[in-house]
């Protein structure tokens, strides 16, 4: 069996302790750094992509930059968002900073991409399919599938959940404590038993 990587070590070390990423924003001196995207914080971006939404819905590219104009400082929000990522900071600091970044500094769009991809590649996303894929047991209707049908609709939820966790990063995949290649194996074995 192959040994991981000492590059693999230290990632899954700062997944398991939490360690931040830091991020440099193209074209400045100026780095953040972020940690793993808190419930608190994700309501919020939830909130923020609903106001966009209820402003305007776009059908085609022309609604799209008109999205665009109505909302000039959308990535800019998200980004300070992410760098905040605790309640009381967010409460505090949020509608100083996105006016300071957006608007006085005038970070761009592409200024803020790496903010918001380090952020997305922190979502704890494998363990919560993963977690729904075990849950499903539990369920109080399970008994009125056929034991084929059950694998069938757990193994569909494994593979969605082990699609997502390849299609996020590295840093999403270990956050349960093991690799995404071990995890549909054993939990297999399992199932057949």
């Amino acid at each position: 069996m192959k040994q991981p990587g000492l590059e693999a070590r230290r990632g899954y070390r700062a997944i398991v302790e939490d360690l931040p990423t830091v991020v440099h924003i193209p074209g400045t001196r100026r780095s953040v750094r972020i940690r793993g995207i808190k419930p608190y914080t994700l309501e919020r971006l939830t909130d923020l992509w609903l106001e966009r939404d209820a402003a305007s819905a776009p059908e085609d590219s022309s609604e799209t930059l008109r999205s665009m104009c109505v909302e000039p400082y959308f990535s800019v929000r998200e980004a300070c968002l992410i760098v905040l990522n605790s309640y009381w900071r967010i409460r505090l600091f949020y509608p100083l900073m996105w006016r300071i970044w957006g608007k006085w500094i005038g970070y761009t769009e592409e200024q803020m991409s790496p903010i918001i991809e380090e952020g997305k590649k922190k979502l704890p996303l494998a363990a919560h399919w993963r977690n729904m894929a075990f849950s499903t047991d539990m369920r109080t209707d399970w008994m009125k599938m056929t034991a084929k049908e059950a694998e069938q609709y757990r193994a569909e939820l494994l593979s969605v959940a082990k699609q997502l966790s390849s299609r996020s990063g590295r840093s999403t995949e270990g956050r349960d404590g093991s690799s995404s290649g071990s995890s549909p194996s054993g939990t297999g074995d399992t199932a057949a038993s």
